[in-house]
């Protein structure tokens, strides 16, 4: 009797597990559908991707080697679907690790800026033709002898290039070589030889020249500490012109110009050659000038000029002024030996800022033993400094009210200041 009371109950939860079967049975069919159209999208996309790698232009655009991709094709012989998957995940791995990253996304319109640059820029022979085939937009080169992908016309002329310089005759090397270690060389060398020399002058002029206080400069001008060994054995090549170097010398220093100059190319191709030999050659990036101040109380002393020298803004201010007027001195020198007549002129705008008014006199004697003609511009000196021997200086005057600039000329003769015109 109790098992006839318990049928229906059981009965009942029959068919509720009967009702659940079924339900879990058709979310399966369900799930099974949706995982076998998500493994056809994925093996469509690795298709797609296969597809786009199938195609020489999309190779070449991308600078890849085809046998350097680490792609099976195990997943075209097999019917499993995730086997064929995971080929397909091996392959995608490989082309994402060659991708370059940008920090922009390339949108069509980049695309259309891009082509239209590069339609513009062609030469006289070339017309351009943008094509997209399965989403893959392949721009072409149209000329007289038809359509070529824009890469294969790059490496075309890559190789023409490569030729055009392979064209060079032995006996042009040689007159570039010898024009390099010779004329080039000798150049370089008066050059780093005059500099020095400069540089000699101008402390030369320095030792005459002391602030009120008996401070003074000096400079040095040594190579870089961070320049390389071939601008070393450069310098010390060019000391010395072409005449006095041996053999082994004038090779050794055509070949360490030769390799700068080839660095300057790696370093930016496509830059004239102009352009190389000034970067390759240019003296004055190998040089540092280092200034110590030196004190006539201490004779042997030398301190380098920084922000922790101990020095007074004004006194900073007045030995950069030393330095100044002694350069130009030295520059005025040299240029004499060639042009005697060129004029010892300098001008200082706002002259002697934030300079004690008793330092103002003794930086114009300075101007006047060093032989420097000078023109000073300032709202509050007027040069008629006892240790000035000579002088014309003229005043603007302006009132708000009224048009135009009044201006009083008046000459200096070391005691006296005389009003010549208004």
């Amino acid at each position: 009797m109790a098992a006839l009371s318990a049928r229906p109950k059981a009965q009942h939860i029959m068919d509720e597990l009967r009702e659940s079967r079924a339900r879990a049975e058709e979310a399966e069919k369900g799930l099974r559908e949706d995982l076998a159209r998500q493994e056809s999208a994925v093996i469509d996309a690795g298709n797609a991707l296969r597809g786009a790698l199938a195609r020489p232009e999309v190779l070449r655009g991308a600078g890849w080697d085809r046998t350097a991709l680490s792609e099976s094709s195990a997943d075209l012989l097999v019917e499993d679907a995730r086997a064929r998957i995971r080929a397909l995940r091996e392959l995608a791995n490989a082309v994402n690790a060659r991708l370059e990253r940008s920090d922009d996304d390339v949108s069509d319109n980049t695309l259309m800026r891009r082509y239209d640059v590069l339609r513009d820029a062609l030469a006289g022979g070339y017309d351009a033709q943008l094509d997209e085939r399965e989403g893959i937009k392949v721009c072409r080169l149209l000329d007289d002898h038809g359509s070529h992908d824009v890469a294969v016309v790059g490496e075309r002329i890559a190789t023409q290039a490569a030729e055009a310089r392979g064209r060079l005759t032995e006996r042009e090397r040689e007159v570039f070589q010898r024009f390099l270690a010779g004329e080039l060389g000798d150049h370089l060398s008066t050059q780093v030889i005059t500099a020095a020399n400069l540089v000699a002058a101008l402390n030369a002029t320095l030792k005459t020249v002391r602030t009120s206080h008996g401070l003074g400069v000096e400079l040095q001008w040594k190579l870089d500490e961070d320049v390389d060994a071939d601008v070393r054995a450069a310098v010390e090549l060019l000391r010395s012109s072409s005449g006095l170097r041996t053999r082994e010398q004038t090779e050794q220093l055509r070949e360490v110009l030769q390799r700068r100059i080839e660095d300057a190319r790696r370093a930016d191709p496509s830059a004239g050659y102009a352009a190389h030999l000034r970067t390759a050659l240019d003296y004055r990036d190998w040089f540092r000038f280092h200034t110590f101040v030196v004190e006539d109380a201490a004779p042997g002393r030398k301190r380098r000029l920084t922000s922790r020298t101990g020095l007074s803004q004004g006194e900073q201010r007045v030995l950069s002024y030393l330095i100044l007027f002694a350069a130009a001195a030295a520059h005025f020198t040299t240029l004499g030996e060639s042009a005697p007549h060129a004029p010892r002129l300098i001008l200082l705008d706002d002259a002697f800022a934030k300079v004690d008014e008793p330092t103002h006199g003794r930086l114009g004697r300075i101007l006047v033993d060093l032989d420097l003609d000078f023109v000073l511009t300032s709202e509050r000196l007027m040069g008629n400094w006892p240790e000035v021997p000579s002088l014309h200086i003229y005043e603007c005057l302006r009132d708000p009210h009224v048009r135009g600039v009044a201006t009083l000329h008046y000459t200096w003769n070391g005691r006296h200041r005389r009003l010549v015109s208004v």
